[in-house]
């Protein structure tokens, strides 16, 4: 991925610039010209938000280094600004975001079953719950670069096996702290917390114990392309202004004299902590995780059953990117407010369907409870399980870790199923092990 284009230097050209500055006073107005670069300015801030870098490559029947100066101005007027350290850093909510932001206030803080259509039992909500933290803790520890698949990551989580490698312990690692964020959301942010989040997030996985309880101490580090060591795209802030960084963001978060969209700033923790780099690994997961705190701490609920990493692992370029946009423009964090809001849409949207495919399956598994007498509704899902993947072996322990119940009764479970012909069990060592009975009439 190519760093975008950094956007003109106005010094140079004043002469043209006084000249366009006519287009956006109020006496030319009514100029058909002047209307124009107006419609056109509306367009590029308000309905979406655009960087020169795609701005040069627009085919605009002005010149483009004049019109970003006008795009720009107008833009500046509106930008509200904090200070980190040493460093200023700014944001703006175009009608686009607040448009965005209003469906999900809707959505998010609403309780469950306003998407589900009727309220479900517990249990069913305990198991749509756990399955989009294990899909979280998975896909940001792969975002990461955790080498491991999808399936096998989840078998860990649901048996509750031990890490075997730097990967599994990675994937166990964030599972266990995106549960515990609950836990932190009542307390105001501090270093204590930030470095609790992080020691959590990296226990056992980094190079020595005191990369993961403290603050980086050297500057050798830079943010890259995985694929190409050489191409660099954000040096971090030198480590001695780390603390200062730090606690500057701890006070922007606890401050609440001016009202900030809970989301936007728990999107501006996100994006500062990756900014700042304040760890010598894990710092992309520590930023996450408390994107993920902020919103639960402002009570977005519904947050907990998505999963933006999921979507970032998919367009990691583009995430990538948003930090650069930023970067390269003035430390304008609106581009990267722009793409997480995006993100977490459609990451709502997802859950929409997600819920609508849910209740259609749970559909089948009455009529598994009808065909098949005394089973209950547990066992008739299970069972479901085993017919939508008829090759897949499980364990008991597997079985009792995604429904939440205990050994003994995912066990009774699995036998009745058994009993019933539906499945098939055999060893395999010491444990026992069932497969869907596909030769069997359902």
């Amino acid at each position: 991925m190519k760093k975008p284009e950094k956007p003109p230097d106005p010094n140079g050209m004043w002469d043209q610039i006084g000249e366009y500055n006519r287009f956006v006073s109020p006496v030319y107005l009514k100029d058909e010209q002047s209307e124009k670069i107006l419609r056109l300015i509306r367009k590029y801030n308000e309905l979406t938000y655009i960087h020169w870098d795609d701005l040069r490559r627009k085919k605009l029947p002005f010149d483009p280094k004049m019109f970003w100066y006008l795009l720009r101005t107008l833009r500046s007027s509106r930008l509200r600004e904090i200070s980190v350290g040493d460093e200023k850093f700014s944001w703006y909510l175009p009608e686009s975001f607040q448009k965005q932001l209003h469906l999900i206030d809707k959505t998010s803080p609403a309780a469950f079953d306003i998407l589900f259509g009727e309220t479900p039992d517990e249990a069913a909500r305990q198991q749509y719950l756990t399955n989009s933290l294990m899909v979280e803790a998975i896909e940001s520890s792969i975002l990461e670069g955790a080498a491991t698949t999808r399936p096998e990551a989840k078998k860990i989580l649901r048996e509750g096996k031990k890490p075997k490698n730097t990967s599994e312990r990675m994937i166990v690692n964030n599972y266990r702290t995106i549960r515990r964020l609950k836990e932190w959301r009542d307390l105001p942010l501090s270093r204590d917390l930030i470095l609790e989040i992080h020691r959590e997030i990296t226990q056992g996985t980094l190079e020595s114990r005191q990369d993961e309880t403290e603050f980086r101490t050297c500057d050798d580090i830079v943010v890259g392309s995985k694929s190409d060591p050489t191409r660099i795209y954000h040096y971090p802030p030198e480590c001695a202004k780390i603390p200062e960084m730090i606690d500057d963001l701890i006070t922007f978060v606890n401050t609440g004299d001016e009202f900030i969209h809970p989301i936007v700033k728990a999107i501006i923790i996100h994006f500062l902590i990756g900014y700042i780099h304040p760890f010598n690994d894990g710092n992309g997961r520590t930023a996450r995780a408390l994107f993920y705190w902020f919103a639960l701490k402002h009570r977005y609920d519904l947050l907990e059953y998505i999963s933006i990493s999921r979507i970032f692992v998919h367009a990691p370029a583009q995430y990538s990117r948003a930090y650069q946009l930023t970067e390269t423009d003035n430390n304008d964090m609106t581009y990267f407010i722009d793409f997480n809001i995006r993100i977490i849409s459609r990451a709502l949207d997802d859950l929409k369907e997600y819920l609508v495919r849910k209740k259609v399956e749970e559909s089948e598994s009455l009529r598994l409870v009808e065909q098949i007498p005394d089973l209950s509704f547990r066992q008739a899902e299970i069972l479901r399980d085993f017919i939508r993947h008829p090759s897949r072996r499980y364990t008991i322990s597997e079985v009792a870790g995604k429904y939440k119940v205990s050994l003994p009764t995912a066990r009774t479970d699995l036998l009745l199923l058994e009993e019933r012909g539906r499945l098939k069990k055999y060893q395999d060592g010491k444990r026992q092990v069932f497969i869907y009975r596909g030769d069997m009439q359902n």
